[in-house]
């Protein structure tokens, strides 16, 4: 894969102090940062020759930590300073030296696969025309692509036995989406119970404590969401809240963010993944055990307001909007805009992942997101997008009425009140959720994986259990557009 690529040029064995030239802009292809702060490197970025200088004589020449120097322009580099230092350059070419890199940018989303398939690149397609004949042809060919999904899901079936926190779920959260994605492509069906199934073992032992973890790059619970944007200041913001987009969704979405550079992270949301719980938990900053309504979003514009205003916004300076073209106040320094579009498509959705897929291109073609992305970076807002919830794909087992207080819509979950005698559909399709964050006066039944209260044998997505699709979500910071 690219890692083992990167890692192969960096050369790190034995290595204490390093002197990275990224002059082409790599680390915006790959996180190679991030393979160095794993080898254990400390990052230091020169941008001045003074600075510099002084910081290396006082703290790094004598001492023994690792030293990793990043250069991302021709700034001038004295001969004695990199006399100290081993030197590597990283670029597209570097790691693909038999492929035209404009080319290559064209498809830097799909990096890892190629470097899968390059190993297959056996002349030079140094060519526009060649590199991208061998993207096509070889790289997204059914065979490269069944082979590059069977590798990683033997990676994520380790990665499921060792994981401890939050963050390991992320990432597997991750690498179980580029899975599916790619296995969409050529309908490949891959079974990825087992990771549902050790999720759920975390949700019992670790998902209550995402309340008191301190996430670095994205809140780790919704519920921190909008404190977490907001950081101190009264700087405009603005938070895109698509409802029910997938991971899956937004990795179809985000290939047509031409012109649009940002962070990408994920979050948790509240379970069960449900939108009143989750969204108004979103943006009330409230679990749902302390909100007035928790089943309803009668209340969410209200909450959001509240929440806002104890930020320290002026209501004039704070908006709740909806759709894809709001009018933004002149006065608005802090605005949420919600977007029902994703969730939509998935309660209408009768073909599965592949519609999901072809669907979430549909509206990535349409630039209707991006376009609202533009206009509100453009007017001086910092742009967030995240979600409320995912979705997932199940076959109904059927409904049932008796004896059960139904206190959401979602057919992957229900709540029963007091005393009241559990279905047999019950009984066989879901199991009991401990109700971290909720109100502990109902009992929470989850549907099992793939399954549904929906008619008997229907295939739906949907969304309201606790699998990975439907709990780790999208968090995703603007950086710039053009």
């Amino acid at each position: 894969m690219i890692k083992k690529r990167v890692e192969s040029l960096l050369n790190l064995s034995g290595v204490c102090k390093l002197m990275v030239f990224d002059l082409a802009g790599f680390e915006g292809v790959y996180d190679y940062i991030a393979i160095l702060k794993e080898y254990g490197f400390k990052i230091v970025q020169y941008t001045n020759v003074e600075s510099f200088r002084l910081e290396y004589e006082e703290n790094h020449k004598n001492t023994t930590e690792r030293i990793a120097t990043i250069i991302k322009n021709n700034i001038y580099v004295p001969y004695d300073i990199q006399q100290k230092f081993r030197k590597v350059s990283l670029s597209l070419e570097a790691v693909f030296p038999k492929l035209h890199t404009d080319t290559l940018m064209k498809y830097r989303c799909d990096m890892d696969l190629i470097s899968f398939a390059y190993d297959n690149c056996y002349a030079d397609a140094k060519t526009p025309q060649d590199t991208d004949d061998f993207i096509r042809k070889v790289a997204f060919s059914e065979h490269i692509i069944n082979c590059y999904c069977t590798s990683k899901i033997e990676l994520l079936r380790h990665l499921c036995e060792i994981a401890g926190r939050y963050t390991d779920w992320i990432t597997i959260a991750r690498l179980k989406t580029v899975v599916h994605y790619y296995a969409t492509l050529t309908n490949l069906e891959m079974d990825f119970t087992f990771a549902d199934e050790a999720f759920a073992r975390f949700i019992e032992r670790g998902y209550e404590t995402l309340s008191t973890e301190i996430g670095t790059n994205a809140p780790t619970i919704v519920t921190k969401a909008l404190r977490f944007i907001s950081g101190k200041g009264n700087r405009k913001i603005a938070l895109i809240v698509m409802d029910g987009m997938s991971l899956f969704d937004f990795e179809a979405i985000s290939r047509h963010f031409t012109g649009i550079e940002y962070e990408f992270n994920c979050t948790f949301v509240i379970i069960p993944t449900t939108t009143p719980l989750s969204r108004q938990s979103l943006l009330s900053a409230k679990f749902p055990r302390e909100l007035e309504k928790p089943f309803s979003l009668a209340n969410e514009e209200k909450e959001f307001v509240a929440e806002a205003s104890g930020i320290g916004y002026n209501n004039n300076q704070i908006q709740f909007l909806r759709r894809y073209e709001p009018v933004v106040s002149q006065f608005a320094k802090f605005i949420t805009v919600v977007i029902n579009e994703v969730d939509d498509i998935v309660h209408g959705q009768r073909q599965g992942r592949i519609g999901m897929y072809n669907d979430m291109h549909t509206l990535g073609k349409s630039g209707k997101l991006q376009k609202l992305i533009k206009e509100l970076a453009k007017s001086g807002f910092d742009v967030y997008i995240t979600s409320d919830h995912g979705n997932t794909p199940c076959v109904g087992v059927g409904g049932f009425r008796s004896g059960v207080e139904m206190q959401s819509k979602s057919m992957r979950m229900a709540v029963l009140k007091d005393f009241a005698e559990k279905h047999k559909l019950l009984d066989k399709y879901t199991t009991e959720y401990s109700g971290h964050y909720l109100d502990k006066s109902f009992k929470y039944l989850v549907c099992l994986p793939g399954v549904s209260f929906d008619n008997k044998g229907e295939s739906v997505m949907t969304h309201g259990g606790m699998t990975l699709d439907e709990v780790i979500v999208p968090f995703v910071k603007i950086k710039g557009v053009v």
